[in-house]
């Protein structure tokens, strides 16, 4: 099976299509061992909307796909021009701003849809966004790991509430504690916090490579995100860790929480005991493991691999 990814280069938007293309590939050689498997990513940056519209793929030197992926609207166009020339399947990994029917599955974050609506033709749900994040039993549970965001249209950002939380976190842990910040945390709060908590190993995101989330999650015993990252904490999640909110003030106004698709997502977490909030936390001092397996990426590769079969020969 070959797979095209079509890429806008954004990160968020390739942790989710390579998440799929490598569960994927892992799952079609142990159907099809004998058959050559591959992946290569076709970046459109840049391109005009005339130039998506008509996208032939003259300029690539692959193997001829067997499926292509996307995710970003800005790939939708060239995605589905490159799979109508190429005579191949089309996938997109978020709800499109096109028509779904246009795609051959569309795989949606259950939070995008309306309430109650989990099914329709075409569209397979998951629980957040895929991600590449697997479980990793070969490597030892040695920390506890802290991944801080910011400011949101959704939360507002106070300091002093979240200093709080992560001194009583510190007061009633047992294993060494590292955390990070991310693009949106305010510039001071690193310098802050290491003074308020200093058994809390301190490293800002400028500081870290793109596999330093991915690598301290393989490490940690348990995983604390603050309410905004809800895609840190589906990240989390997958790591196989118990993951605990460090909770946040809601903002009112059109973007209060409830009105807000990713807050709904949290809270479905939430509702259903896979993530457990820090004023839950603090009556006993201890994260439950989620009740279920977190491997969206691995569940939606059987599910295309099953309803698809022409993807393997």
């Amino acid at each position: 099976m070959v797979i095209y990814i079509v890429s806008d280069g954004k990160k968020g938007h390739l942790s989710q299509t390579r998440g799929l293309a490598n569960a994927l590939l892992e799952q079609a050689k142990l159907k099809a061992p004998s058959v050559e498997h591959s992946c290569h990513e076709v970046d459109i940056t840049g391109k005009s909307w005339l130039s998506k519209l008509f996208y032939k793929g003259k300029d690539l030197d692959y193997p001829r796909p067997h499926l292509i992926l996307c995710a970003g609207h800005s790939t939708h166009l060239a995605a589905l021009s490159l799979a109508r020339h190429l005579r191949c399947l089309c996938m997109v990994c978020m709800k499109p701003s096109l028509p779904t029917g246009m795609f051959d599955l569309c795989i949606l974050p259950r939070h995008d849809l309306p309430t109650g609506n989990t099914t329709a033709p075409g569209i397979f749900t998951t629980n957040g966004a895929i991600n590449g994040i697997r479980p990793r039993p070969d490597v030892p549970k040695t920390e506890t790991l802290i991944l801080i965001g910011g400011p949101s249209k959704s939360y507002k950002w106070e300091e002093e509430t979240i200093i709080t939380q992560l001194s009583t976190i510190a007061r009633h842990n047992n294993t060494p504690m590292v955390l990070t910040t991310s693009r949106r945390t305010p510039a001071d709060f690193a310098k802050d916090v290491a003074t308020a908590c200093p058994s809390i190993r301190v490293v800002p995101v400028e500081q870290t490579g793109p596999d330093w989330v991915a690598e301290h999650l393989a490490k940690a015993a348990q995983v604390w995100v603050t309410q905004d990252s809800v895609s840190m904490v589906y990240e989390a999640l997958s790591s196989g860790a118990p993951v605990g909110i460090i909770e946040m003030p809601a903002k009112e106004g059109p973007h209060k929480p409830d009105a807000s698709r990713i807050a709904r997502g949290l809270n479905m977490l939430i509702n259903d005991g896979s993530v457990c909030r820090f004023t839950k936390w603090a009556k006993t001092h201890s994260l439950p493991c989620s009740a279920q397996e977190f491997n969206e990426a691995g569940r939606t590769a059987a599910y295309i691999l099953e309803h698809f079969p022409k993807l393997l020969p």
